[in-house]
C-alpha cells in the first residue's frame, strides 16, 4: 500500500487530484463556482471535494494557486541579470496564465499567502535584494507589479473591443517598471 492510500484509509480509490479539480473548475466561470457544483461535474460526492479544498475560498486559492504555479515554474531559470526585466517579464507571464481564465478578476483576490504565492514573492524579493533594494522596496516593487497586471487583466476583460492590448500592455510595463524605485545609494 502507498503512504496516500494508507492516509486516505480503505475504500474507493481516489478520483480526485489537483489537475483534475482545477482542470473542472476552469470550464466555469469563477463567479458561478461552487464546490457542490464542481463535485457533481467531477462524479464525486461533495464531502469529498470538501475535503480536498475547504470551502469555496479553498477551492478559488486552489485555483490560484495552480495558475501561480505555472508562473513560477517558467520564471525558475529567467536570468536575474537585471532585476526590471525579471519583474517585467513575471508580469507577461502573469498576465499570459490569468487572462485566458474566465472572471480572472475573481482570482486575483487569491490566493491568500498560500505556499505558492510566498514562494513567487520570496524568488522576487530575492532577485531585487541581490540588485542592492531593501527588502521594503522589493516586496513593495513586486506587489506594484502583481496589482497592477491584475488591474489590467481585469480592464482588458472589460475592454476586448480595445485593440493591440499586446502593444499597449509592453508599454505599461515598461513604464511601470522603469519607475519602480531604485537602490539606495551609500
Amino acid at each position: 500500500m502507498t503512504e496516500e492510500q494508507l492516509a486516505r484509509g480503505p475504500g474507493r480509490p481516489a478520483q480526485l487530484s489537483v489537475e483534475a479539480i482545477v482542470g473542472a473548475a476552469l470550464e466555469s466561470r469563477a463567479n458561478d463556482l461552487t464546490v457542490r457544483g464542481l463535485a457533481r461535474r467531477l462524479d464525486v460526492t461533495h464531502k469529498a471535494l470538501y475535503r480536498w479544498v475547504g470551502d469555496r475560498d479553498g477551492l478559488l486559492d486552489l485555483i490560484s494557486d495552480h495558475l501561480l504555479d505555472q508562473v513560477l515554474a517558467r520564471i525558475a531559470d529567467a536570468p536575474t541579470t537585471a532585476w526590471r526585466a525579471w519583474l517585467a517579464n513575471f508580469g507577461r507571464l502573469l498576465r499570459a496564465e490569468f487572462l485566458p481564465v474566465a472572471d480572472a478578476e475573481v482570482l486575483a483576490q487569491f490566493p491568500r499567502e498560500t505556499s505558492t504565492y510566498q514562494e513567487l514573492q520570496h524568488r522576487a524579493e530575492a532577485v531585487m535584494v541581490s540588485h542592492k533594494l531593501t527588502l521594503e522596496q522589493a516586496r513593495d516593487s513586486f506587489s506594484v507589479v502583481l496589482f497592477t497586471v491584475w488591474g489590467w487583466i481585469a480592464a482588458e476583460k472589460l475592454c476586448a473591443e480595445q485593440p493591440d492590448h499586446e502593444r499597449t500592455f509592453a508599454a505599461m510595463l515598461d513604464a511601470l517598471t522603469r519607475g519602480l524605485p531604485t537602490p539606495p545609494s551609500h
